[in-house]
């Protein structure tokens, strides 16, 4: 199985569709997670599991687990996927002849059963309690930038890395409060990838196949400082869609290394110290 390109092509379908299926999970309920290793699902695995778990428990576990805690996955029942990176030392000649020893990163995937599949499972996980409110809480992740140029009012909503700050229409431009904050909270993802923080280098011009990638990290970092948050404003996807499927058309490993480079800027946003994710 290309776990990649599964995925790919369900979002490339979605997205031709004219909808973006990050947006569906994170304006429900809440992160997908294992009850019984206590992991919470991170990157592509959280979107994933989303759109697989429309309406249904948000706890996720494998056969292997079920079985060790004498549940029983119910007939007919299927399993999602979920990936996981593994490197692997592989031999291979350089150009001059000489042998040589390399680390190559290789996508691998195990199956997980929804806890609705699972006889005897009731695990469901309410969104943890939200201190402050929704303002204090996305001030706090702005806070945690330090912006050298801070958050200035502009025409149009972007993030200038030469000043490093961020630029935001005036709130009263937006149709909610919400929709300010994820505009913000887009714009924080990109900041993130300044040479004093992340480094993504974000010298792309407008247009090109770097541009439009580093506008879906910030779409899918916006939908995970989202969800963190408790926001549920509008993400602003409809002007990329087009770039996105040529992306994804491109590279069928784009989204996963996307949503990778998201991850790592909302936990860099949120002060987030997680455990990278293996099998069970």
């Amino acid at each position: 199985m290309d776990i990649a390109k599964l995925i790919t092509d369900r979002i490339i379908a979605e997205l031709e569709a004219g909808t973006a299926p990050w947006v569906k999970p994170w304006s429900e309920a809440c992160e997908a997670y294992n009850p019984l290793s206590g992991t919470v699902y991170r990157g592509i695995n959280q979107f994933w599991l989303g759109m697989h778990g429309m309406g249904r428990s948000n706890a996720w576990m494998t056969f292997k687990q079920a079985s060790a805690a004498r549940m029983r996955i119910k007939a007919g029942s299927k399993g999602v996927p979920v990936v996981f990176w593994k490197t692997l030392e592989v031999e291979r000649t350089k150009s001059n002849g000489e042998a040589e020893t390399a680390t190559v990163p290789m996508l691998r995937s195990y199956y997980v059963f929804n806890a609705d599949d699972i006889e005897g499972a009731a695990f469901s996980r309410d969104r943890a309690a939200l201190t402050g409110t929704m303002d204090s809480r996305v001030t706090a992740v702005v806070e945690r930038l330090c912006l050298a140029g801070g958050v200035q009012l502009a025409s149009g909503a972007f993030y200038n890395g030469s000043r490093d700050c961020i630029g935001m229409p005036a709130f009263g431009d937006f149709r909610s409060e919400a929709d300010y904050a994820a505009t913000l909270l887009h714009e924080c993802t990109h900041a993130t990838g300044h040479a004093s923080r992340l480094d993504r280098k974000l010298a792309n011009r407008f247009g090109t196949e770097a541009y439009a990638y580093e506008e879906l990290i910030a779409e899918l970092g916006a939908a995970m400082l989202c969800m963190r948050t408790g926001v549920d404003g509008k993400l602003q996807h409809a002007s990329y869609i087009a770039s996105w499927l040529q992306v994804l058309r491109g590279d069928k490993t784009a989204i996963v290394k996307a949503a990778s480079a998201a991850q790592k800027a909302c936990d860099y946003l949120t002060a987030t110290q997680a455990a990278e994710e293996l099998a069970a």
